[in-house]
């Protein structure tokens, strides 16, 4: 298996420089999968597909010319002679491409292609057209379109579809659809996707893989303006099954529109809306999509179960309260190529079993993946059986795993951030990956005080837009994201911005500023200042009101894994992780004297001076070394610096 992936991703990488300068970087796929499928169709021999009987592999790649205009004939005539509506395959011809562009990536795919008797087995087709497509996606702007195979498989596992109608509104290359097929191939497939290229493919996709065709339907359109499967207009159609990973961070155009959908999908019951967030409105398609029975797996922005806003905290209502909401998976970082965005499997369910009726299961899968040391993590098959096996015991509390009721969720103000509930939280610390009990942390520290107790909490100054800052203008030396390193704020390059109202966020000496935006966590006190700084939104300012309290300690305190675990419980999903006054105003620290507070911010001030002493001795030896090391070579005489 793995030799088929391995041929897939060098035929990948010899194509994109073959047709480099010829084609667009993003169309790379659409010649590799047009060619590839062109020779299954015409090497498999278990397919039903009628297929010219003067056409064959070996005709068309020792052809000298005319090509591409064969390969795109051979399509015609496919789309005309099977019962399957296949025109859509016709989506980028290949006729206006060069033929010794197209010899030589014939070439390729037979280089790196299977053997005859591979090409005989579906599930190794199959797989070399997945490992082909993402090999091209994973390179390009398009990676959405596919969705990583263990998280397909995940999604298809906890769904078990073994029998029924299957739909998914964002199918892409309905990678998802053809998982769902493999685990019960009895399944009708119906998807809808609004490039036409991916619908293409998506067919290409279901050939390559043997799905028999009058059982898969892909749709070409906009799910959420024009949803293809209605009952004659009046009605969505209902499915057994929705399998779908949405876009994530998707705008919204034309929202009035939305106001008078049909099939009132987007107002009501399950909330208006959002035009910035766009994730909830396939959501509220896959609710409305769903039958009596339905069950649905959904991959989502963790945003839309944590945001307050009026429309996403309606739609959390709706699905507690209507007792459809059954799972909620919080996945490991980087499971989507290209997105840092904390990433949830959602498990909607409208035929609960009795003893999961009012009650949500949350689970922790952050630590379950395999990384290759690229920027993307992976489910392997060890990971998606421990996902399972949590989901289908339904266990009582571990520290992966929790059972709510509806009840401790309401008094959550209905906030499915899954770090609500979970008393055990792996931290990522200075120390490394430890854990944080916060069970033991309620009962143990018995003596806490919430920050808004001793503290204002305000958030920085909004900035205007890059284009809108005249250059030479003058402004207010704005604290951001970048001056702030190693709990330290850098005041020699601080940049000046104009920004109205600037009074209200300015800093002062002792205040604590803390990261409200981004993915590193920074926590500083700003120093003694002989100029006026203002602080940017991209940070909430801590100003200690109560003199029983110490900045430094408070500092202390939040830079500590307890301190960074409450933090990242109340983060709240998005394109960027935020927080917001009301979440930072509620965390809890020890309360303790005044001169224990004083011994404490001592003890971190002595170990962290030793600790740069060390360090910066470590760096002389090192520095000494090597240039002993270099005037033994003889070259020390001709490096100028070296003292």
């Amino acid at each position: 298996m793995e030799n088929i992936e391995i041929k897939a991703s060098k035929a990948s990488m010899e194509i994109s420089d073959r047709l480099r300068g010829e084609w667009q970087s993003y169309q790379y796929h659409e010649v590799a999968s047009k060619i590839f499928t062109a020779k299954f169709l015409l090497t498999n021999e278990k397919h039903s597909l009628k297929i010219p009987a003067d056409t064959t592999w070996e005709r068309i790649s020792l052809s000298n010319y005319g090509i591409g205009k064969q390969i795109d004939d051979l399509f015609y005539q496919i789309a005309n002679e099977n019962k399957a509506d296949l025109h859509i395959l016709n989506t980028f011809p290949l006729a206006q491409t060069g033929d010794h562009i197209l010899y030589h990536c014939l070439m390729i795919i037979d280089n790196y292609s299977l053997t005859l008797n591979e090409f005989q087995d579906f599930k190794l087709t199959g797989l070399y057209f997945k490992s082909l497509m993402e090999s091209f996606f994973l390179k390009d702007k398009y990676q959405s379109v596919i969705t990583p195979q263990g998280l397909n498989q995940l999604m298809v596992k906890i769904l078990k579809p073994t029998n029924g109608e299957v739909y998914d509104g964002a199918a892409g290359i309905a990678s998802s659809l053809i998982e769902a097929n493999k685990f019960g191939n009895h399944i009708f497939m119906y998807g809808q996707e609004i490039m036409d290229s991916s619908v293409a493919i998506a067919y290409m996709n279901a050939i390559v893989n043997g799905i028999d065709l009058s059982r898969f339907i892909i749709a070409k359109g906009d799910t959420l303006f024009s949803p293809a499967f209605t009952n004659n207009g009046s009605d969505l159609k209902k499915f057994d099954y929705i399998v779908m990973n949405p876009p994530f961070g998707l705008k919204i155009n034309n929202l009035e529109y939305m106001d008078y959908d049909p099939y009132g999908r987007f107002s009501g019951r399950m909330g208006k809306t959002s035009k910035i967030h766009g994730d909830l409105a396939f959501l509220q398609h896959a609710v409305a999509s769903l039958n009596e029975h339905g069950k649905a797996t959904l991959v989502i922005p963790a945003g839309v179960l944590t945001r307050s806003s009026y429309a996403e905290k309606a739609f959390r209502e709706y699905i507690v309260n209507a007792d459809i909401i059954e799972t909620v998976v919080l996945l490991p970082n980087k499971i989507l190529p290209a997105t840092a965005v904390q990433t949830i499997l959602l498990v909607l369910n409208k035929n609960k079993l009795a003893v999961r009726k009012q009650k949500v299961l949350f689970i922790n899968a952050e630590d379950q993946y395999t990384s290759t040391g690229r920027s993307q993590n992976f489910l392997e098959q060890k990971h998606i059986e421990a996902i399972v096996s949590r989901y289908e015991l339904f266990t009582e509390d571990t520290e992966d795993a929790k059972i709510a009721d509806f009840q401790e969720i309401r008094q959550n103000d209905y906030n499915l951030n899954p770090n609500q509930y979970f008393t055990s939280h792996t931290v990522e610390s200075e120390f490394g990956n430890v854990v944080f009990n916060k069970a033991l942390y309620d009962s143990k520290v018995e003596n806490k005080r919430a920050l808004k107790e001793i503290a204002q909490l305000s958030r920085g100054v909004n900035l205007p837009p890059k284009s809108k800052v005249t250059e030479g203008k003058t402004g207010y030396k704005i604290i951001q994201l970048k001056d702030v390193e190693n709990s330290t704020i850098n005041l020699d390059h601080i940049q000046e911005i104009p920004v109205q109202n600037a009074e209200r966020y300015m800093v002062q000496s002792g205040d604590i500023i803390i990261a409200s935006r981004g993915t590193a966590f920074k926590v500083a006190i700003v120093p003694e200042l002989d100029e006026s700084l203002v602080l940017s939104n991209m940070f909430i300012r801590i100003r200690i009101m109560n003199q029983s309290y110490i900045p430094e300690y408070i500092k202390a305190f939040l830079e500590s894994p307890v301190g960074i675990a409450l933090i990242e419980g109340m983060q709240k999903g998005g394109t960027v992780k935020a927080l917001t006054t009301s979440d930072i105003e509620d965390i809890e620290f020890p309360d303790i004297a005044i001169k224990e507070q004083q011994e404490i911010v001592e003890t971190v001030k002595d170990a962290e001076q030793k600790y740069y002493q060390l360090l910066q001795q470590a760096q002389e030896i090192l520095k000494q070394g090597k240039v002993n090391a270099y005037t033994k070579m003889g070259i020390g005489n001709v490096i100028e610096g070296l003292d």
